[in-house]
């Protein structure tokens, strides 16, 4: 049995390297020639839910989830750290989806978390925030501009509310 300490960072070290996978390969999905036969069914929803977060289309489940798989083929020594890792990317894809961006979530105090405003501005905007878990990727590539530019914004109309 793993030590907690060492659970913990073989979880981190495959969400590090699933996001990484999902980012480059989600990006590619939403190539022109490609997005409308594979990653649109995805998209059908613009408001997501938890379990929407698993509709796509076979081959999307596919070839995103393979990041899944590579951590844990890398990273996996243990049967427990499988069942953690699992549950861990179950919690995080519904969390991201649900909708709702709770304040308490504890979710939230993973650094560079992308958490659900990141990824309902993916589905409202269908550009940019490729990344699953974390906001780095979209961060140096610049695919977060246009929802920097949107939270701008946002804070500008409440502070003219208030």
């Amino acid at each position: 049995m793993p030590r907690w300490y060492l659970l913990l960072a073989r979880c981190f070290g495959c969400a590090v390297i699933e996001d990484t996978w999902h980012y480059f390969l989600h990006r590619l999905l939403h190539h022109k020639r490609i997005y409308k036969y594979i990653h649109k069914v995805h998209h059908e929803f613009q408001a997501p839910f938890g379990m929407e977060a698993e509709y796509a289309h076979p081959l999307e489940t596919l070839i995103l989830g393979t990041g899944f798989f590579i951590g844990i083929m890398l990273l996996c020594d243990h049967v427990i750290l499988l069942w953690a890792w699992v549950t861990i990317r179950l919690i995080e894809t519904i969390d991201v989806h649900s909708g709702y961006d709770i304040p308490l979530n504890p979710l939230n105090l993973i650094p560079f978390y992308a958490g659900s405003r990141h990824h309902d501005f993916h589905h409202m905007n269908f550009i940019g925030n490729y990344a699953s878990t974390f906001t780095w990727w979209d961060r140096i590539f610049g695919t977060d501009s246009q929802f920097t530019a949107y939270n701008e914004k946002m804070k500008k109309i409440e502070k003219k509310t208030e």
